[in-house]
């Protein structure tokens, strides 16, 4: 019944104009990679990621409310979900994967609160400083979790800093990851600089692909001992329930909590890219329906063996700066990233890990950028914005959130004081 409408507006859409289409194809594209980075990132099999850029981002697409906005594996979610997840199994693990299943479905749970209570302005009155200190902050952590895979080094640290040092501290490093990494690095810069930023991660994989396999061929895979992604399970029987162990009440209290994590940095980011949409192409806000998609979107992940997925920013300014301005657009995407997959597997297995951690490097660069936006000429927006930075690399990305909206409502309270004398 919610979609019901969307899903008419769509259908008007494919038969009144061809604009979406482009911007289709290049949201399937660009999801691609990012679906495998992302859902590396989080400790999963590639499978999860791509799950969830199908029927839950379909999901997203026509239940949220903007009409352009790109839902499914995101970074902060990404990261969330791992730091969730690695203290009570190996990465990748069935026991793994069940903990993520569980605090996905807890985080669709807290999002139909959220939706219900209409919490979405709260999310908005958060100032900027704190908003763009949480997307820093997401990047310095998403660097420090590629430095290991990129020398060739299994770290067990839990934080950023001991991970760092976990890899740093190694002595049998493999230099040819590191290589791979780096001309894939290398290749999105670059493109980056010749007006192919919507393409830069796209071509960054490519570039790290090819040097993989050139490496191979010239050294031998033995000598350069670079992993690839391996086959990859995509079938139709995705279907997936997590089962709670009720002697293991700890992983149950921590999939409750974590899932608040996830719901609240999620819904936050839906709300800065409402605001953003609403500017670019002049739609109105309504946070609380797009925290509904994501709540709806989460909640699918949980039974079709996906993983807790939210608003994304590159993705969504890319369907808008190509022309998007439907929810077409999106619908598209999932239909040809779907028929992708149904013929490409075998050669996606081939895909090298350190051209997925170079991917990664990439978006992680992207979003330290908002560095260059702290307010000098304002010292307490660049407290609020440098101490959650802080908080997301040392506590976590809801500590952050929580840090930065504690220091705003102090400043105000100062500021209201200082008005009343």
């Amino acid at each position: 019944m919610i979609a019901a409408a969307p899903l008419r507006r769509v259908f008007g859409d494919f038969a009144a104009s061809r604009r979406d289409w482009v911007p289709g194809l290049l949201a399937a594209l660009l999801t691609l990679p990012q679906a495998i980075a992302l859902a590396t990132l989080a400790g999963m099999p590639v499978e999860n990621g791509l799950y969830l850029s199908l029927l839950p981002a379909l999901a997203a697409t026509l239940i949220g409310h903007s009409r352009v906005a790109l839902s499914g594996p995101n970074t902060a979610a990404s990261i969330l979900l791992y730091a969730s997840a690695a203290t009570f199994a190996t990465p990748g693990s069935a026991g793994y994967v069940n903990q993520v299943l569980l605090t996905t479905f807890f985080a669709a749970i807290f999002q139909f609160a959220f939706y219900f209570l209409r919490v979405g302005r709260l999310f908005l009155d958060l100032p900027l400083s704190v908003t763009q200190g949480i997307i820093a902050g997401t990047g310095a952590l998403i660097l420090s979790q590629q430095v290991g895979p990129l020398l060739g080094v299994v770290i067990n640290g839990q934080g950023p800093v001991e991970s760092l040092g976990q890899a740093l501290a190694y002595d049998a490093k493999n230099a040819w990851p590191l290589a791979v990494g780096g001309v894939g690095v290398a290749a999105g810069l670059w493109s980056k600089r010749h007006r192919l930023g919507r393409y830069h991660l796209l071509i960054a994989l490519a570039a790290g692909w090819l040097s993989a396999d050139l490496c191979d061929l010239l050294f031998g895979s033995a000598t350069t001992a670079i992993d690839r992604l391996g086959r990859m399970n995509l079938t139709l029987h995705f279907l997936s329930v997590p089962s709670v162990d009720w002697t293991e009440l700890v992983a149950l209290f921590a999939a409750v909590s974590n899932g608040m994590a996830v719901a609240a940095v999620g819904s936050l980011q839906a709300a800065i890219m409402a605001r953003t949409t609403s500017v670019m192409v002049r739609e109105r806000l309504n946070v609380n329906r797009d925290i509904l998609g994501q709540g709806a979107m989460n909640l699918i992940a949980t039974f079709t063996s996906g993983l807790a997925g939210a608003t994304s920013f590159n993705r969504t300014l890319a369907n808008i700066e190509t022309g998007a301005r439907s929810r077409a657009a999106g619908v598209i995407g999932v239909v040809v990233l779907a028929i992708a997959l149904s013929v490409a597997q075998e050669w996606l297995a081939r895909i090298p890990l350190a051209a997925v951690c170079g991917v990664l490097v990439l978006v992680g660069l992207s979003l330290l950028g908002s560095l260059r936006s702290i307010d000098r000429k304002h010292p307490r927006r660049a407290i609020e914005m440098l101490a959650t930075i802080a908080s997301a690399i040392f506590l976590g990305l809801f500590y952050a959130v929580l840090v930065g909206a504690c220091l705003t409502l102090y400043h105000r309270a100062l500021d209201r004081e200082e008005s009343d004398r």
